[in-house]
């Protein structure tokens, strides 16, 4: 995980701000892998909420065909 932050593969969100258990994205990425360093869990879903357009991303699959959200990722 540290080697793909470091070569810039992935994107560490440990510091973002929260929403409940979601990560809030400031900025997506596309194509690295996103994880949260600090608990050393891996980001399995991340998506772009359609009532206001704020980027979140879970440590499980629940942002992936949820009807408020489009899925920017799956891992």
């Amino acid at each position: 995980m540290e080697e793909k932050i470091q070569s810039g593969e992935a994107v560490d969100l440990s510091k973002c701000r929260r929403e409940g258990r979601y990560y809030i994205v400031p900025e997506f990425i596309d194509g690295v892998d996103y994880c949260d360093a600090v608990a050393e869990s891996w980001i399995w879903s991340m998506g772009r909420r359609y009532s206001d357009g704020v980027v979140l991303a879970s440590t499980g699959t629940e942002l992936y065909q949820n009807p408020q959200f489009r899925c920017l990722f799956l891992r």
